[in-house]
């Protein structure tokens, strides 16, 4: 099967980081989520506190049009350092570390890479689930109560959607972003990946 640079956007307790190192396993490419965060603190000379601070976090609205210039081939963050905050310069570190790995076929997890990387030839994914599945795996997998898990499922998607839709020009989540929405609950975690892995093999042929 030929490999792709694959991206995936995922709701809070929808299981996508799971089927994003799944997915890696059976495409035998890497996949990178918080590992990011490390790569780009490392390329650039950055606190990784300031950067996990800003993890997919939105800061002030005017970075959009800067983002957007830099992303175009306009700008290059590294002659700006002077003139950006550091809060503002996370997106286009980040940003730019995704494109370093984007040289070669992996999967990564979320911080608007559809966008960063609309230029190249990507497969773009969403993972949804529906709520009462959102709510039970985080109560799970953190450890917290039914009510905790709701509310940090809602200022997750919040935060989430607030950094996507501002540093992009899309809309979080809307259906004609990706290439393919699947949501979780239906067939669960392998049935998904099996789905995945299958419309993959499909886009290779017809591509």
């Amino acid at each position: 099967m030929k490999k792709h640079i694959i991206t995936l956007s995922r709701e809070l307790g929808s299981g996508g980081n799971r089927i994003a190192k799944e997915l890696s396993t059976r495409l035998d490419i890497p996949y990178y989520d918080k590992d990011i965060i490390n790569k780009t603190a490392e390329n650039f000379g950055l606190s990784k506190d300031q950067l996990k601070k800003n993890d997919e976090k939105k800061t002030n609205s005017f970075l959009y049009s800067l983002a957007t210039a830099q992303l175009s081939g306009v700008a290059n963050p590294a002659f700006m350092i002077n003139d950006i905050l550091l809060d503002d310069r996370s997106f286009m570190f980040t940003s730019e570390t995704i494109k370093r790995l984007a040289d070669e076929p992996c999967i990564i997890v979320g911080r608007c890479a559809d966008f960063v990387l609309k230029d190249r030839n990507i497969i773009r994914i969403f993972v949804c689930a529906d709520m009462d599945d959102r709510i039970k795996n985080v109560c799970e997998n953190m450890d917290i109560s039914e009510k905790n898990a709701s509310k940090l499922i809602q200022k997750t998607d919040k935060r989430r959607s607030a950094y996507y839709n501002s540093y992009t020009d899309r809309v979080w989540g809307k259906a004609n972003n990706y290439h393919i929405t699947i949501n979780t609950s239906i067939l669960g975690i392998d049935g998904s990946v099996d789905v995945l892995e299958k419309f993959i093999k499909s886009y290779n042929e017809n591509s």
